[in-house]
């Protein structure tokens, strides 16, 4: 069945380039691919479609989400202290060394679990997203409560446990799961912009619980806050977010967007992810940037922290202040860089519309490799710089953390690390502007993602432990800087 215009014209904007007319398979007597892989023609079954209401419905859970993981986050690093030091404010220096060890155990549990996570979810996300999103509400809220437990027996075994179900509730996993439903969008460069603003109120809710933690008895009724809120949130997707339908299907059978050998077999494995790579390699660059990325990012904060409650004795609320004022900038950042300067851009140069030629295409200009619409291409070009200049702020700013002298020093630097805060969001958009399977790169990228976290308390963790206090920091800036060179080397190749 030959394609008509109106299908063709919409596979060119959805995937940024010409559709092909054949599919080409591994298994066809080809060597695989060389290229990102073609779609087949599209063929939506009645009432596939994802209404647009349903992505934005989901957009306050990315800040109710983050609310409750701030609310526990300093707290937990201190919750530990609670449990290994005698003065949790104080820790003696054979404590130090255990307290630094436990808070690197901790968090090395989680991310194993959390790239377990990704296969768990994978099927679910590419099927039915929500049933992802009501798992992570419901590990969270269980991570939550065995921690609380494992504080009011004093037991740092049970303190652990909890994050077996943090690790796979993480927020690796959480903006994972809420990119596959925004993956869905109609408007090919509304992805970026969905991203961004999921992202800016997910650091809106990281800003906001901090200061109201403080206003509470203790530390531990912030466990009960997070479960509170982790609850509604679970009430609100459960009734007011209807259950997405099944996936678009192809004429073979098999769900748009995904890898025929991914749904011709009758199971998921875990490899399939990183095996996506193999099949598209454009994408292996991003996610090594990424990779390194979140090998510096993932344990970062954790060791701001511990190197604060060391040097300066900085408590839960002093940790809050931090997480704060660092959720804080990077959402400003974000809001800026998603709405006010492209509201800018398109006032200072109005986009010129083409009209269509007698086959249905508007003759864009595909000069560049990126092709595709204008649009496209600048949201391509934007999220590579922008990605860029997060990075290289972390990059410069880092190594000066370990020459701290006073709080407030320390608290001014954090500004310029929040800027970084926001660099996963620009890989990844970057990253599904060059994929051709926009589905299988984004769990590609998460599970490069969780690895990355994975790596970084093994990295961090073990020399902030041995190294010094620091030294992690260096670390941390080098890991940065290999992501720079990754993420440099795909733009170079790309052209």
């Amino acid at each position: 069945m030959m394609p008509s215009a109106t299908d063709l014209e919409t596979t060119r904007l959805l995937t940024g380039r010409p559709p092909a007319p054949e599919v080409t398979h591994p298994d066809s007597g080809s060597s695989g691919f060389s290229t990102a892989p073609k779609d087949p023609v599209r063929k939506r079954a009645p009432g596939a479609a994802i209404p647009e209401d349903y992505i934005i419905y989901v957009l306050p859970l990315a800040c109710t989400a983050a609310f409750a993981i701030a609310a526990t986050s300093a707290t937990t690093v201190f919750a530990y202290a609670h449990i290994v030091c005698e003065d949790p404010a104080h820790c003696k220096d054979d404590e130090q060394s255990r307290y630094s060890g436990v808070v690197a155990t901790a968090t090395t549990i989680a991310n194993v679990f959390g790239i377990i996570a990704v296969g768990i979810l994978r099927q679910w996300t590419e099927s039915y997203p929500r049933l992802g999103l009501c798992f992570w509400l419901l590990c969270r809220s269980l991570g939550v409560a065995v921690l609380a437990f494992g504080v009011l027996w004093r037991s740092i075994y049970i303190a652990i446990v909890g994050r077996v179900f943090d690790g796979l509730a993480t927020d690796n996993i959480l903006h994972y799961t809420l990119a596959a439903i925004y993956i869905r969008t109609s408007e090919p460069d509304r992805f970026s912009r969905l991203m961004g603003t999921s992202l800016a109120l997910y650091m809106i809710g990281m800003s906001m619980s901090p200061t109201l933690v403080t206003l509470l008895p203790n530390f531990f009724f912030s466990f009960i806050l997070a479960i509170a809120v982790l609850g509604l949130s679970l009430v609100y997707l459960v009734v007011f977010i209807p259950a997405a339908t099944p996936r678009p299907t192809n004429e073979d059978g098999n769900s748009i967007g995904v890898c025929p050998e991914y749904t011709a077999t009758d199971h998921i494995s875990f490899f399939d992810p990183i095996l996506y790579f193999y099949h598209e390699p454009v994408v292996l660059l991003p996610g090594l940037a990424i990779f390194f990325y979140n090998s510096a990012q993932a344990y970062l904060f954790p060791a701001i922290m511990v190197h604060a409650a060391l040097k300066f004795g900085f408590t839960s609320i002093e940790n809050g202040y931090i997480i704060s004022i660092a959720a804080g900038t990077s959402s400003v950042y974000l809001l800026i860089v998603s709405y006010v300067l492209p509201k800018v851009y398109s006032t200072l140069r109005p986009e010129k519309h083409e009209e269509p030629d007698e086959d249905g295409h508007a003759d864009f200009d595909t000069s560049n490799n990126n092709g595709g619409p204008p649009n496209v291409v600048r949201q391509h070009a934007s999220d590579l710089f922008y990605a860029g200049v997060s990075m290289m702020s972390q990059f410069i700013v880092l190594p000066r953390l370990a020459l701290v002298s006073t709080p407030s020093e320390l608290y001014g630097l954090v500004v310029f690390i929040a800027l970084g805060l926001a660099v996963p969001s620009f890989i990844k958009s970057y990253a599904v502007t060059v994929a051709g399977v926009k589905d299988s790169a984004l769990a590609g990228l998460a599970v490069m993602e969780s690895v990355g976290g994975l790596a970084s308390p093994i990295i961090l963790g073990t020399s902030q432990s041995l190294v010094g206090q620091g030294g992690v920091f260096f670390i941390a800036s080098g890991l940065v800087g290999v992501a720079i060179l990754s993420l440099t080397a795909s733009s170079l190749v790309r052209r």
